[in-house]
């Protein structure tokens, strides 16, 4: 899919609205009649670019609060981020890993997807040293 151009206009304080929106909606569902922000989400895994996704990935983990909520942001949006830009983004991830626990420990919900070899050798680098996510999944 190309970039779609509308995304470079949200500013840091719409990325963090829009993911502290569909946080939300992760934790209490969508009420009848609202906007789905889940299917924006993989719009915009497909059809912003890398930095957009980064900003949208960092603004999510911190509105989590569950680690189901972080879960998802693990298997959705950095999963994705990693397997289509990882080259771009392990820096940035293992350097954020380092200094956020929080986010260190989203990173146990990874799994390769498309990742390179020596991208996913760093994640679960990461991996390894965290206490893993407990989600609703685990029973």
């Amino acid at each position: 899919m190309p970039i779609d151009e509308r995304w470079d206009g949200l500013s840091d304080e719409d990325w963090s609205g829009f993911a502290k929106a569909w946080v939300e909606q992760l934790r209490f569902g969508v009420p009848d009649g609202d906007r789905d922000y889940g299917e924006s989400v993989t719009m915009m895994n497909f059809t912003a670019r890398p930095e957009q996704q980064w900003k949208f990935i960092v603004a999510a983990v911190k509105h989590a609060e569950s680690d189901d909520e972080l879960g998802h942001i693990a298997a959705g949006p950095i999963e994705h981020l990693l397997g289509r830009h990882g080259d771009q983004y392990i820096v940035s991830v293992e350097s954020l890993a380092q200094v956020d626990e929080k986010f260190a420990r989203t990173m146990t919900g990874v799994w390769k997807y498309k990742m390179s070899d020596d991208n996913w050798s760093r994640v679960q680098a990461i991996q390894s040293k965290t206490t893993p996510l407990r989600t609703s999944d685990d029973g």
